[in-house]
């Protein structure tokens, strides 16, 4: 078969920017970096920011990567998005995150991760909750799959779009491999990267933006309620207010922040932490506490939305609108560290592994491929996470 004879699938992964690290720009950069290792009878074409790292990466004969010069989330981009979509005229065009075209009729599959615009949406604009509701919903009706990342996820989408169980399909995230070699990393490169960073010999990690969802805030504040004397690291922005919180609470200097990290170095951040806490409201999936326990560090979680069902039994559960019910789960689990046995990391590890983003683009190829050739989703679309999490690809 010649090049041009093979269907086209165009991917937008102008999310992916160097040095700005999320859960979708993650996710889209792991899905393409993976789709490139799998034989298939698909051409693709990537359309990329101007500062994405994709573009010093190899790619097979049958991927072209299309630079485009506006934003991802702007109506410049959407703009430009249908320019080079008429250009393009894609058989499909996958788009990993909540940003749909609406000037083209391209057929359509989408990543919807949760729907936090819409449970939550007293922490955005009216723009964003119309976007959602009208434009949004649209579309999604008219896709010709929707690909979603937990069992929780999908149970949103159906209930507020309104759509048939059947016609959103649960691909789980993966971990990348480097966070499971996190332990056999050389002790003296480990000691310099927290050097780099200026970090503490003895930490306790979090991982959060400020949005209010995040819940970082109370964090804090359950942290200075409670006896620990352990420093918090938080990978996220600089907020003076939660550095007044920890002022009134005498440990302002046993408060850290970490603007950004690379990748490359988060599996050494990770394991060197004594414990990991995630006290999020709400979650599609939660890709930071996995990372955790592929790492080999005790994580806390909150016990809602769908972090139950990502983590199962290896993490130890909060409540996270409750101040008082945080501290004290630090405080136990802290007076716990000393006597928690290599079994029960082993058994977070092993966990951990069953969650691969080679699988996860394989399954992705699969709903592409399903769609292109016509074969109704509702036949492909797949089982629940079983108990012991899914097994390699």
């Amino acid at each position: 078969m010649q090049h041009h004879d093979k269907k086209h699938v165009v991917i937008d992964a102008r999310v992916v920017v160097s040095n700005q690290s999320h859960g979708i720009a993650r996710y889209t950069e792991e899905i393409v970096r993976n789709l490139k290792h799998l034989n298939c009878a698909l051409r693709f074409t990537l359309l990329v920011h101007p500062k994405s790292p994709l573009i010093a990466m190899s790619w097979p004969e049958h991927f072209t990567l299309r630079v485009l010069k506006t934003s991802w989330m702007s109506w410049l981009g959407q703009l430009e998005l249908y320019w080079h979509l008429r250009q393009l005229k894609p058989n499909l065009f996958h788009a990993p995150s909540f940003i749909v075209p609406f000037l083209s009729n391209a057929p359509l599959v989408t990543t919807i991760h949760d729907l936090n615009h819409v449970v939550l949406s007293e922490n955005y604009s009216i723009f964003h909750r119309l976007y959602y509701s009208v434009l949004l919903s649209r579309k999604i009706k008219k896709a010709k799959a929707v690909i979603t990342v937990s069992e929780f996820s999908r149970n949103e989408i159906v209930n507020f779009f309104h759509t048939a169980l059947e016609r959103v399909t649960v691909i789980h995230n993966g971990i990348s491999e480097n966070f499971q070699d996190a332990h056999n990393l050389h002790s003296q490169s480990a000691d310099a990267i927290l050097r780099k960073y200026e970090l503490p010999e003895r930490y306790i990690l979090s991982v959060g933006n400020k949005k209010p969802h995040k819940n970082i805030a109370r964090l804090v504040e359950a942290w200075c309620i409670s006896s620990c004397t352990t420093s918090l690291v938080l990978l996220s922005e600089f907020d003076p207010n939660l550095v007044a919180i920890a002022e009134r609470a005498h440990k302002k200097h046993n408060l850290y922040f970490l603007r950004f990290v690379p990748n490359e170095f988060l599996p050494v951040i990770y394991s060197r932490a004594e414990l990991f806490i995630y006290p999020s409201m709400y979650e599609g999936f939660g890709l930071p506490p996995l990372e955790a326990v592929a790492c080999g560090t005790p994580v806390i979680v909150s016990n809602c939305s769908s972090m139950p069902e990502v983590m199962r039994s290896h993490a130890t559960y909060i409540d996270p609108s409750d101040t008082e019910n945080i501290a004290r789960t630090i405080e136990k689990t802290m007076e716990k560290l000393p006597h928690m046995n290599s079994q029960n990391s082993q058994a977070s590890q092993n966990h951990a592994r069953q969650f691969s983003w080679l699988r996860a683009a394989r399954e992705t190829l699969d709903i592409f491929e399903n769609v292109l050739n016509g074969v109704d989703e509702r036949q492909v679309a797949l089982q629940p996470l079983p108990e012991q999490g899914h097994q390699h690809a």
